[in-house]
């Protein structure tokens, strides 16, 4: 008989959390959380100094798992502010006492799975986000706010402020001097300044806030998810917070005595980021990060992924890159991908990192023209796609980096900081977007129609055009000879007019 269980453990900077669900309904059987864990200052995610706690709540957690019957559990770690080299450090220490092995997800993965959920779970959130829909989702350490319109996700700023980062300020700047309230809010603004631009001609927006304990719990009606928050209690209460002990917070506010430091840090954000969008109608929402990994663990990738497209194509259009190339080469890349699937062996997630690729390739060309795909590695490196972990974000900055002229050397910096499977992985889908391409070199999607033929060792594309295809064979000859070192076939373009 299968097993009708599934464990979730979440480990996040001052908690450890464990749920089993019933399936295939998802429906929770029981919770168990661990005692608060002391977060750090630099990082916050302390998970070092927290090993022994760490081990002993995941083995009272599997004494859990095994009362339960359950045979399948899933372990993600919130990576927060921890360097790659500390997390595996941390993920090794945990394997070898607990035999656990845990999968981190970056802020960007835990943002992308927290606004999917919002968009499936919130009640009434098609109708929230039919015009202009702020989410401002508060972390430790940063915090986002993404914008929501017809329902659909538009676009998402980092936003270098988190609750816990913040209290620290607060309490060095409390020893220093006697109003550090008003010197927080003018730091809070320079850090939301780079917003202005982008957020000039908002109007009438509404503003939803996520994961602010304080917020949900007051204005959240028992059994819901959503709640409204007059402007004026807000106001009030923030206001009485500025002046409010740790005693009094503690004493009217359901947090412990580590989270009492990030209320007010939370407020203040939240404060300046109404103003900022001059918002109408605000709202808290109880739905938490663990929600939407719990969302993301059961398979509810479809909207992540579309997020991870509409952010490619935000960046594309910020640097200028060209829309309709982008378009038509992603449609041909993954065309090309499909057909060869038996060839390269490559998964659906490989799939999308090759049409995201394909979209952002070129962006390079707003800094210079010239090895304009050196730019276009480092751009994409320097700003993560939200929805992609660290590594698949890297791989589509390889392959941006190897779609034009230079190949993946084995020697290459860049290239030998992944592991042998991602290079292998990086050198497949360079080869393909190499040669789509090369099919619009000219830039005037005068091909129509493709279709792939294998012949002995040739693959042959036979492709229908509205125009002579000189530019493009061109292109074509140089480009494909990357595709024929990785794959051992001879790419042949075969064209034809339309008739």
């Amino acid at each position: 008989m299968k097993n009708k269980t599934f464990g979730l453990i979440y480990l996040e900077p001052d908690e450890l959390i464990l749920q089993v669900f019933e399936r295939p309904s998802m429906k929770l059987i029981t919770e168990v959380r661990s005692g608060t864990m002391q977060v750090g200052a630099h990082p916050v995610a302390n998970y070092a100094h927290n090993l022994v706690a760490i081990v002993n709540s995941l083995t009272g957690f599997q004494r859990v798992l095994a009362d339960y019957g359950v045979e399948q559990t899933k372990f993600y770690g919130n990576r927060e502010d921890l360097s790659p080299v500390a997390a595996r450090y941390v993920a090794d220490q945990i394997e070898v006492r607990t035999g656990l092995k845990i999968h981190w997800l970056n802020t960007s993965q835990l943002i992308a799975d927290t606004l999917s959920r919002l968009m499936t779970k919130l009640p009434h959130f098609d109708e929230l986000s039919k015009k202009s829909l702020y989410v401002l989702s508060m972390g430790l350490n940063t915090s986002t706010l993404a914008y929501f319109r017809h329902g659909k996700f538009q676009m998402s700023w980092d936003i270098d402020l988190g609750g816990a980062r913040l209290s620290q300020l607060v309490t060095t700047l409390r020893q220093t001097t006697t109003n550090p309230s008003e010197i927080i809010l003018d730091y809070i603004s320079s850090k939301l300044e780079y917003l202005v631009p982008e957020l000039r001609h908002v109007k009438k927006s509404r503003l939803l806030i996520q994961n602010v304990s304080t917020l949900a719990q007051s204005f959240v009606p028992a059994g819901e998810q959503l709640g409204e928050v007059p402007r004026e209690e807000f106001e009030q209460r923030y206001q009485s917070l500025i002046t409010a002990t740790d005693q009094y917070i503690i004493s009217h506010y359901d947090v412990n005595e580590q989270s009492v430091n990030w209320v007010l840090p939370n407020y203040l954000v939240a404060e300046r980021v109404i103003h900022l969008l001059n918002a109408k109608h605000v709202y808290a929402t109880n739905i938490s990060v663990l929600d939407g990994v719990t969302t993301a663990a059961s398979g509810g990738q479809q909207l992540i992924s579309q997020m991870i497209r509409t952010s490619a194509d935000n960046l594309a259009q910020r640097y200028g890159a060209d829309s309709k190339h982008n378009a038509f080469v992603a449609a041909l890349a993954v065309k090309l991908f499909d057909a060869l699937q038996p060839i390269h062996r490559l998964s659906q997630n490989d799939r999308l990192l090759l049409e995201i690729a394909s979209k952002v390739d070129d962006i390079g060309n707003f800094i210079n023209p010239q090895a304009h795909y050196r730019h276009s590695a480092y751009i994409l490196e320097a700003n993560p796609l939200i929805g992609l972990s660290d590594k698949d974000n890297h791989i589509v900055a390889e392959v941006a980096r190897y779609h034009s002229m230079e190949s993946p050397h084995i020697n290459q910096r860049s290239n030998t900081s992944l592991d042998l499977e991602s290079q292998i992985t990086v050198g497949k889908l360079a080869a393909i977007l190499r040669m789509a391409d090369s099919l619009d070199d000219s830039r005037q999607q005068k091909i129509k129609q493709v279709r792939l033929r294998l012949h002995d060792d040739e693959l042959q594309i036979l492709a229908k055009a509205d125009d002579d295809l000189v530019v493009e064979q061109w292109a074509f000859q140089k480009k494909s000879q990357l595709f024929k070192a990785i794959y051992g076939l001879k790419p042949v373009l075969i064209t034809k007019e339309e008739d």
